[in-house]
């Protein structure tokens, strides 16, 4: 009985460390390093492949934007693709099993890349990226939403966003550097220290709703816990106090066929068949907030993918400039990155609509004004570098801002459809929404972008790319809320969601 109970004390007692491995800091630190581990890999390959593409896989130089688009396409579609799955699976079970077994398909991906010469098993890397992609961002947000507080979560988002921008446009100084001066593999070996620094730190945490059950645990005795043999059977529906009024709710209950015309109501047959097949996602995509918010991500994230597919190729062939310079040209948006907490901090502040608005003017006007570099000239080079850094500013002031009204909406949602939420929640589910905006965009921004810029000019392709990124205004005008807090009253909680 001795060694019986002492192996249930073991099973039962909490893990070591178990406050500080579940705390906001250590979440949201797991969730930057995961971001920046997606952002690192996906940024590292940018400045390589239009030079590695003719020397290791014998494209033609005609051919080299058509592949550059092709791969980031790939990588935008399974990004896409894979995030419902990935936010049903989250929503539905431990978040940090999907979170785990993304980092396994980065490292997948990363193999593929390094040992590849033929453009076929680069998109096959390229899939397994969008797809490792689509579950950090959908359980990794989700376990960040969990666990702050709501009132805290634009500065949190930013902050962890921060990691993706950080890694996607730091990665490609490093990367070409690397590739200059050490070569093709030497660039892997960095990958796969940064994978291994992910591992530790997702192996480190615990999410919260897991160790919200260790923790209720804690003050029962263990030793109390009686032995298999010793339990006596349950007996508590021969003596429950309740049962005769159990016994009278029963029989006052109507029986099925009077219940009949509840079950099979008009409303229900009138559901589209994504309200019958994914009933979460029918209430969240019916929230014109929520997809203002969504379409607002779609466009930060096209306008990053286009400016990884043509701005190497611009430099280069505008200013002779070699691998090296097509990765130090990144630092430029890459620079405010560093503050990305400090900007989704703006949004709990002042509100998700007067930030995003910013974002999106400054934006706009520093890619139209991008246009006017057209020469190899160190006037061009400094303009450019000054446009750049004002893009970076208005892209960290969107996407933390958007990110967190996503939340506050999903919150508002959850007050009137519980049961269709669940237990679980829809966090994970409505980030999964942002992920198909991150794959559409990734997919829609090369495209575009590489398709103007080769049949026209780099003027034109600004000017198209500034008008799209103007549009989403008018949604974030009329639908993006302003200042999201709760505050309790006389007792009575108001919320604050639009000012």
């Amino acid at each position: 009985m001795g060694v019986s109970s002492s192996i249930r004390k073991w099973w039962h007692s909490p893990p070591a460390y178990l406050r500080l491995r579940s705390s906001k800091w250590t979440i949201g630190i797991t969730a930057f390093g995961a971001c920046f581990t997606d952002g690192y890999l996906y940024g590292s390959i940018v400045p390589v492949l239009p030079f590695s593409l003719v020397e290791r896989s014998g494209v033609s130089e005609d051919d080299v934007q058509f592949w550059l688009s092709m791969l980031l396409m790939v990588f935008g579609l399974f990004l896409g693709g894979g995030a419902p799955i990935a936010g049903w699976a989250a929503d539905r079970g431990p978040r940090s099993t999907p979170f785990m077994f993304g980092l396994v398909l980065a490292f997948a991906a990363t193999l593929l890349f390094c040992f590849a010469s033929k453009p076929w098993v680069l998109i096959l890397g390229r899939m397994l990226q969008g797809l490792s992609a689509s579950v950090i961002y959908t359980a990794g947000l989700a376990l960040v939403a969990d666990a702050v507080d709501p009132k805290e979560i634009g500065a949190w988002m930013g902050f962890v966003f921060s990691g993706n921008t950080l890694g996607l446009l730091f990665s490609p100084f490093l990367a070409g550097i690397v590739y200059d001066y050490l070569g093709y593999y030497a660039v892997f070996i960095i990958l796969f220290g940064v994978i291994a620094v992910d591992i530790v730190l997702r192996g480190f945490m615990i999410e919260k709703r897991t160790a919200d059950k260790w923790l209720a645990m804690e003050n029962k005795t263990y030793d109390d816990i009686p032995d298999e043999d010793t339990r006596e059977p349950d007996v508590s529906s021969e003596r429950d106090p309740l049962g005769a009024e159990n016994d009278d709710v029963t029989q006052q209950s109507p029986p099925a066929d009077e219940r009949s015309s509840l079950l099979h109501s008009k409303p229900r047959q009138s559901r589209s068949w994504l309200g019958r097949l994914f009933p979460t996602i029918a209430v969240l995509a019916s929230s014109p907030r929520l997809m203002v918010a969504v379409y607002g991500c779609f466009t930060h994230t096209m306008l990053l993918a286009s400016i990884d597919s043509i701005l190497p190729l611009f430099v280069k062939r505008t200013f002779e400039w070699t691998s090296t310079g097509a990765g130090v040209i990144f630092l430029t948006i890459t620079c405010p990155s560093l503050f990305g907490g400090f900007f989704g901090a703006l949004s709990d502040r002042y509100g998700s609509r007067p930030v995003c608005l910013t974002g999106l003017t400054t934006t706009t006007l520093n890619l139209a004004l991008m246009g006017l570099v057209a020469h190899n000239a160190l006037l061009d080079k400094i303009l450019l570098c000054i446009f750049l850094l004002f893009v970076g500013v208005g892209l960290n002031l969107i996407f933390p801002s958007l990110a967190a009204d996503l939340f506050y909406e999903v919150d508002v949602l959850a007050e009137t459809h519980s049961e269709t939420f669940g237990t679980g929640g829809a966090y994970a589910q409505a980030y999964s929404l942002l992920c198909l905006a991150l794959g559409a965009g990734t997919s829609f921004g090369p495209i575009w972008a590489g398709l103007f810029y080769q049949m026209t000019n780099w003027p034109i392709t600004m000017a198209t790319l500034a008008g799209l990124t103007a549009l989403p205004a008018v949604g974030v005008f009329f639908y993006t809320g302003g200042v999201a807090n709760k505050e309790k009253q006389g007792g009575v909680e108001a919320s604050e969601s639009r000012v």
